[in-house]
């Protein structure tokens, strides 16, 4: 599913050049894309939606500068997660490794002051430098 068909399906998993000069200008740490891998869905209720259990195949990038880290998919176009390290948010993220060659960045609504918002939504993502990735977000 990941090659010219997962390209035209899925996009190719870059940031938008905007974004990476943001990042740049911001202390550039760490980019990687075309990463393929998954949204989870668990118990997550928004306006409008309500999913649990749903999981739906993506091809993503992950930038990670001094001040943020932000993860995208559709070629840049979804924003799935944009946070500034000293946001209090952080603290309903959960970063973990699966194996040696993925990262689970999971967001847990249940812990935030978001109105209308609660559950989890799971982001995994497969790269060969998966320890670092986790490292870098922890740090």
């Amino acid at each position: 599913m990941f090659g010219w068909l997962g390209r035209l399906l899925l996009g190719s998993g870059t940031l938008k050049p905007e974004l990476r000069k943001e990042l740049e200008a911001e202390g550039l740490v760490l980019i990687e894309e075309g990463l393929p891998g998954s949204v989870r869905y668990t118990h997550f209720k928004a306006p409008g939606r309500r999913f649990h259990g749903k999981v739906t195949p993506e091809r993503m990038a992950l930038g990670i500068s001094r001040k943020r880290f932000v993860v995208y998919c559709k070629s840049g176009r979804a924003k799935l997660a944009d946070s500034a390290f000293t946001s209090p948010n952080l603290r309903g993220v959960d970063v973990s490794l699966d194996g040696d060659d993925r990262v689970v960045i999971t967001i847990d609504y249940d812990k935030l002051d978001i109105e209308r918002v609660s559950g989890q939504v799971a982001l995994h993502l497969r790269t060969g430098n998966a320890r670092r990735v986790a490292g870098e977000l922890r740090a």
